[in-house]
């Protein structure tokens, strides 16, 4: 009998588990739109109740999840093309995977959560020389004189803000724009209508408790850029304009869900890089 790892997590820490078990569902799929074996590895040595999501979670949910990976991986791609040696900060990294897809062996990375999920991380995945684990809140300041930038800057905060109250996410991103001017954003955002959705057909179905539930919807990205006038939009993605499900049913959730801006990826610059002497 294989015996499993027991998990101990806080109850925000263990949605975790929703992104990491869509990227193991997509990677068994005959032709898989991204293929994550360490994600499948995970779930299958983790003693964690997956059966609610396997049964609750439709394929709408579930390509959400690998759609918003494409989507961080083709934007990581295009910042990495042009700056090589850039940094790159993974907030709320919890099982994320996003390295092994696209390391091109000269870029530094971090991966940063807490401190309980950094101690299950580090079962399944190994720090390097350019790869390297911060156990903090994101809220926290000590983290930041941690990251050390050669060329330039991109954080990447999804799956993470919309558990957190519109202040504290306010001046999270405000920080940044002052500690690393010039630096870039990609965050994911849910709608106020979208967060209910969550909240009942995701967090819920899951089984996971209600104080896992999200509670920040972002009623316009048009709100984000009037916290700072050095915050500029660079780009929005939304997930399901080009995938062609199967069923009239999830082809009309998927459109409707990309028309209400129901969840989506924003893309921002933080200001302008001081000159260096």
């Amino acid at each position: 009998m294989i015996t499993k790892l027991n998990v101990e997590l806080g109850d925000v820490q263990k949605t975790l588990f929703l992104p990491l078990w869509g990227r193991a569902m997509e990677s068994k799929k005959p032709h898989p739109l991204l293929i994550d074996d360490l994600a499948v590895k995970i779930i299958d040595s983790v003693n964690f109740d997956f059966s609610l999501m396997t049964r609750n979670l439709d394929d709408i949910t579930q390509i959400a999840w690998i759609k918003r990976s494409l989507i961080g991986d083709q934007i990581i791609k295009k910042f990495i093309n042009l700056t090589p040696k850039g940094t790159i900060v993974n907030i709320g990294c919890g099982l994320d995977t996003t390295f092994e897809r696209i390391d091109n062996d000269y870029l530094i990375w971090y991966d940063l959560d807490l401190p309980d999920v950094i101690e299950l991380r580090r079962k399944f995945i190994k720090e390097g020389a350019r790869r390297k684990f911060i156990a903090s809140s994101f809220l926290e300041k000590a983290w930041l004189s941690e990251i050390e930038i050669k060329e330039k800057a991109l954080f990447i905060a999804v799956g993470i803000l919309y558990y957190f109250q519109e202040q504290e996410i306010r001046d999270f991103i405000i920080t940044l724009v002052n500690t690393f001017p010039g630096s870039e954003l990609l965050v994911d955002v849910c709608s106020p209508l979208g967060m209910k959705i969550a909240n009942k057909k995701v967090i819920e179905s899951s089984g996971l408790d209600k104080k896992s539930n999200l509670v920040w919807g972002l009623k316009n990205k048009k709100d984000i850029l009037a916290w700072d006038e050095r915050i500029k939009l660079l780009g929005t993605y939304y997930y399901f304009r080009d995938h062609h499900f199967k069923g009239i049913r999830n082809q009309f959730m998927g459109f409707l869900s990309d028309l209400l801006g129901i969840q989506y990826v924003i893309h921002f610059q933080l200001g302008k890089q001081q000159q260096t002497q």
